[in-house]
C-alpha cells in the first residue's frame, strides 16, 4: 500500500483559475475606465454645444444690440434707449442660462413648458419677426434641448448673417421622428461646412437623427433636424423628466 495520498486533480488548476479571475477582473477595470473616460469627454463636448449654442448666442445678440444702440446715440435716435434695454435684457438672460447651465440643467422654460415654450422664449428676444408653429406635446429631455438649441442657433445666424425680413420655426411629430425646420428669407448663400452648421449637424446625429442645410444664393435658407421623436436607451434626466411631466 502506498503511503503517498493521491494528488488533488484540481489543485494545479486553482492557480491558473484565480489567475483567469485577475484577468477578467483587470479587462472589465479596463473597459470602466475607458467608458468613463468616453462619458467625461461626451459631457465635456455637450457642455461646450450648450455654451455656442445658447449663452455665446445671447451675449452675441446683446452686443449686436448695443453696436445699434451706439448708432443710435450718435444720431440722437429716440431708439437708443430701447435698444440699450433690449441688450440689457438679453445679457440677463445670458446670465441666467449661464447660471442654469452651471448647475447642470436646461432652461426652466424648457423645463416647464417644453419645446414650444422655449422657442417662444428665443423669438421673443430676437429683434426679427419670427412666426412660429410648433405644437405643444412633449418629448424625451435630450431631443428638446437639441432640438431647442438648433433653433436658438439656427435664428441667431439669421440675425448674424441672412439680411433677413422675416423668419419662421416649424417643429412636429412625423411617424418616429421629430421634425424641426428653420427657414428665413435673407440672401441666402450658407455656408454649410461653417462650424456652427457642423455643430449643429453634430448635435443632430448624436441621438441618430440628421440636420440639412438648403440655402441658395438669393432664396433664403431652410435649415431642417429631423432627430428620433424618442431618444434611444433614455436616460436617469430623460426620466426625471418623463415623471415630472406626468
Amino acid at each position: 500500500m502506498s503511503v503517498f495520498a493521491a494528488a488533488d486533480p484540481a489543485a494545479p488548476d486553482a492557480p491558473r483559475s484565480l489567475n483567469a479571475e485577475v484577468e477578467r477582473l483587470a479587462d472589465e477595470q479596463a473597459v470602466l475606465r475607458r467608458r468613463l473616460v468616453t462619458d467625461a469627454d461626451a459631457v465635456r463636448r455637450q457642455v461646450v454645444r450648450d455654451l455656442h449654442d445658447g449663452t455665446q448666442q445671447r451675449l452675441v445678440q446683446a452686443i449686436i444690440t448695443l453696436k445699434l444702440a451706439v448708432r443710435a446715440l450718435r444720431a440722437n435716435d429716440a431708439n437708443a434707449e430701447r435698444l440699450v434695454c433690449d441688450a440689457l435684457e438679453q445679457a440677463q438672460n445670458a446670465n441666467l442660462e449661464l447660471r442654469e447651465l452651471a448647475h447642470g440643467i436646461l432652461p426652466q422654460v424648457l423645463i416647464r413648458g417644453g419645446l414650444r415654450a422655449g422657442v417662444e422664449a428665443v423669438v421673443d428676444r430676437l429683434d426679427l419677426p419670427v412666426q412660429v408653429h410648433v405644437r405643444s406635446e412633449r418629448f424625451a429631455t435630450e431631443i428638446e434641448a437639441s432640438a431647442y438649441f438648433i433653433v436658438a442657433e439656427a435664428l441667431t445666424n439669421v440675425v448674424k448673417h441672412a439680411n433677413a425680413s422675416r423668419a419662421e420655426v416649424t417643429a412636429a411629430a412625423e411617424g418616429d421622428a421629430l421634425v424641426v425646420q428653420i427657414r428665413d428669407d435673407g440672401i441666402g448663400g450658407a455656408d454649410v461646412e461653417s462650424d456652427g452648421l457642423m455643430g449643429l449637424r453634430d448635435r443632430s446625429t448624436a441621438l441618430g437623427g440628421r440636420l440639412t442645410v438648403k440655402s441658395p444664393p438669393g432664396e433664403g435658407t431652410v435649415v431642417t433636424a429631423v432627430l428620433p421623436a424618442r431618444a434611444p436607451g433614455p436616460g436617469p434626466a430623460a426620466r426625471r423628466g418623463s415623471e415630472s411631466r406626468a
